[in-house]
Parts: structure tokens; sequence; C-alpha cells
């Protein structure tokens, strides 16, 4: 008796690791490893330092990085989908199965995680206000810059799409929020006084401050220090063994990233912020 029963569970016991490939994986890594490709989705416009096209035409930056140090992990091809038209499209990529993750400065949002799953932040920024210097003088009337800002009341430029439309409901729920398609449209707004300021996030700040354009003597920069605003991976709803597996890999990157070292890491690409005078989306 002892003997068959030995017998049948040896006999289940080969027939499992006959079934169980070394190649098996959960169906979501399996999916990608099987057509031996990992789509990421990415915004359309450069984002230096984290995507942009170098002198000679090549995709660099630290998503980039971060993509291909993933897809080699994976033993895949990476390939870049770039035909989302804003931040919210490229969530939407996901989405629709055209892309399988999010690399692309996407911030981490309560709204977003309502339709994908993020990992954990591998950078997280802080939030800020680029102020045009004379309409700031002129609408404070004697208060103080901080409690003028606290309770800003003025045109406030974001990026249309972005996380930054509610950020700036929360944060400035008094002030007039105008959308533009892009930064350098908002940078322009505000040197032009058009805008009071524009919000957005400390490295875009910071990298229009360092310009050498002399029209960034109209400017003043503001850090919001208690901010964050998580910049993550995104994927589908259904690839919750992939996020374990993103967030496994982030862990081995043991990097403390922050705005400041970005910028010096990739400022052999000649990083620069660019000013473009076009029309305000209503």
């Amino acid at each position: 008796m002892t003997k068959i029963i030995f017998s049948f569970l040896l006999s289940v016991l080969l027939i499992s690791s006959t079934s169980l490939k070394a190649g098996d994986y959960p169906a979501d890594i399996q999916k990608i490893v099987d057509k031996k490709k990992i789509v990421i989705a990415m915004y359309e416009h450069d984002q230096s330092p984290f995507f942009m096209k170098s002198k000679n035409g090549e995709l660099v930056g630290f998503d980039v990085d971060l993509a291909k140090g993933i897809a080699n992990e994976l033993g895949v091809e990476v390939v870049f989908n770039r035909s989302a038209k804003s931040f919210n499209e490229t969530v939407e990529l996901v989405i629709d199965k055209k892309a399988d993750i999010v690399i692309s400065k996407l911030s981490r949002t309560l709204s977003r995680s309502k339709k994908v799953l993020f990992t954990k932040p591998y950078i997280v920024l802080r939030k800020g206000l680029l102020v045009n210097r004379l309409r700031l003088a002129q609408s404070k009337k004697g208060v103080s810059t901080f409690k003028f800002i606290k309770n800003f009341t003025g045109d406030l430029g974001v990026m249309a799409d972005s996380s930054y439309v509610g950020f700036a409901k929360k944060m400035f729920p008094n002030a007039k929020i105008v959308e533009f398609a892009l930064w350098e449209e908002i940078t322009a707004a505000v040197i032009d006084g058009r805008v009071t300021a524009g919000f957005r996030d400390e490295l875009e700040i910071k990298k229009i401050i360092k310009s050498a354009s002399d029209q960034v003597i109209k400017l003043q920069s503001i850090v919001f220090k208690d901010t964050k605003d998580p910049i993550a991976i995104a994927v589908s709803s259904d690839a919750r063994h992939l996020r374990f597996w993103l967030n496994q890999y982030l862990d081995t990157l043991s990097q403390d990233i922050t705005a400041d070292n970005l910028l010096e890491k990739f400022k052999h690409h000649n990083i620069k912020a660019s000013i473009k005078k076009t029309e305000v989306k209503k």
C-alpha cells in the first residue's frame, strides 16, 4: 500500500515538473516575453532630462535608460510609443493595450490610480511656481509674498491634461486656472505678463532659471518644500505581477535621484529651457 501511494505521488510530481517549463511566467509578464518586446508609452514632446532627442537624433535621458534596463532584464527589445499628445494620453495607451507600461515623467495621482496601477516612485519632485516679478509686485499691494502666494487669486498657467491641473485646483482654489498645451507656452506667458505665474515641478522651473535667456531677470521662482510630486511607472490594472516585478527592479537601482543630480548627470546633452510664444488654450 505504501509503495502504491509513493508511486502515485512520484507520478504527480513528474507530471507537474514537465508541465511547468523554465520559461513559464505569470500571464502579464509572459505576454511581453512571448512578443519579444516591451512597448513603452512616452509623451510626444521631449521632457529633458527624462527623455529627449540628442544632437544625432538618438532618444536619450533618465526614463530612456530606465526603460532599456527593464527591457534588458526581461530579455526583450524596447519600443517607444510616442503618439500621446498629453501626459494623460500616455495612461490611455496602457488602458487600450497599445503599450505595456508608461515611463514618461508621469505623476502618480489618485485620479490616474483609478484606471491603472503605479509602481513606487523612482523620483519625487517638489511643486513650484515661476512668477512674473512685476505682476507679483503689482498684485501684492503691501502683502508679504508668502501670504499672497498662500491665498493666490491671480492667473495661473498650467499644462492641459496634466496632473498639475488637479494639483493647482487643490493648492490654489481661488486662482484663475489657464490651461496651455506646452510648458514653453506657459513660460512665455509668464514673461509677457499674460499670466502672473506658471505652476509646474521644481525641475522645469530650475531649467528656466538656469537658462542663459535675458528674459530670466523678469522671473522669480518659488519651490514648495513641503509638497511632493511622485513620478512612477504605470501599468494596466490587470498587470499586478508585472508591477511587483517592476518594484523589485526599482529596488535594485538604489539611487537617491533628485532634480539637481538629474540635471547634472545629463548636462552634457546641453539641456536648456525654451520659450515658445503661442496662443493660450481657452
